[in-house]
């Protein structure tokens, strides 16, 4: 296109790339007033900072009309999102994005590449196939209401409660079960990204004192949350023959970290490829409300698989 200047992004875009990335879903998903969408929850501004590299801007004429992000995991790297300014849809605009972030992610060398979609929207899963992408299995976000009136949140360890050594030996500790999940996926930066901003905290699922599980919890407003719940960005077990129980003493620590908070919802999802984790979601009493298609580069192998009790979603 004409004019169009694809470029990194950078802080001085960050308010009009909230607004462009607001519109975009809040038109695409109905809403009356677009720009309520995420409420007083944010994606742009921490996903900018805890990788900048990975954040990409489009101009005309000066002007912001296109904002992306790619989500840095060690070896996984996560696409998205990625919007355009609605006066621009249909213009090539998302192509000359994918064109820039692609680029990236693969000079970045990620073992995984993937993504999160509608499968409702043909146009976006051609998009994302045009660049070898493919279609995988459906991502469930869950979400349970927590009884405030009957949960006793009891004492729950947390990351930003250690004093600075526990800290590097927990982040350690969290790489090593990310580590059991897939190869080279590391969740540090989210962790301390979530501490750095006062996005919510990390909690941790321990077992005769060692680290077993941890979930990077968001809440709070300006967080991928929102103050009116608490959002599961990622969580994991450590694998092998107890992770089944791991993970309910996870999904517990979680709601009782909701529960603390005096939050009655926390949002948690897990592609259906992790039969055992979604299984044990479901009877745990967290119920769909939104169905998401992970998509990953051809040729990829992934930790969506029997016996990985992880959470995540991808958005």
């Amino acid at each position: 296109m004409t004019g169009l200047v694809v470029r990194p992004l950078t802080e001085r875009d960050l308010a009009d790339a909230d607004r462009i990335n607001r519109i975009a879903f809040g038109t695409f998903f109905g809403l009356e007033n677009p720009m309520n969408f995420r409420g007083d929850g944010e994606v742009v501004t921490g996903r900018f900072r805890n990788n900048p590299d990975g954040a990409f801007a489009a101009d005309i004429d000066g002007r912001l009309v296109a904002c992306g992000f790619v989500m840095d995991w060690g070896s996984v790297g996560i696409f998205g999102p990625l919007t355009v300014d609605v006066d621009h849809w249909g213009r090539g605009i998302a192509r000359s994005m994918m064109d820039a972030m692609t680029g990236y992610m693969d000079d970045r060398g990620f073992d995984l590449q993937g993504l999160f979609t509608h499968p409702q929207s043909a146009k976006h899963i051609r998009l994302y196939e045009a660049y070898d992408f493919r279609m995988q299995r459906i991502t469930a976000v869950m979400a349970k209401e927590i009884d405030l009136s009957g949960t006793d949140a009891g004492p729950i360890a947390l990351f930003s409660g250690l004093a600075d050594p526990e800290k590097t030996a927990t982040l350690a500790a969290c790489t090593g079960i990310c580590q059991s999940v897939f190869p080279g996926l590391d969740l540090t930066t989210e962790i301390l990204s979530i501490e750095a901003h006062g996005f919510g905290d990390t909690v941790l699922v321990l077992e005769r004192g060692e680290i077993v599980g941890f979930a990077c919890c968001h809440h709070g407003a300006g967080s991928e949350s929102g103050s009116a719940q608490v959002l599961v960005k990622f969580a994991a077990v450590r694998s092998g023959q107890d992770a089944s129980r791991f993970f309910e003493l996870l999904l517990d620590t979680c709601e009782r970290f909701t529960a603390a908070l005096k939050v009655n919802r926390v949002v948690a999802g897990t592609n259906t490829g992790r039969t055992q984790a979604y299984e044990t979601m479901l009877a745990a009493g967290y119920r769909t409300w939104m169905n998401g298609i992970a998509m990953h580069k051809t040729g990829n192998a992934c930790y969506d698989l029997p016996g990985r009790f992880v959470i995540d979603d991808w958005r």
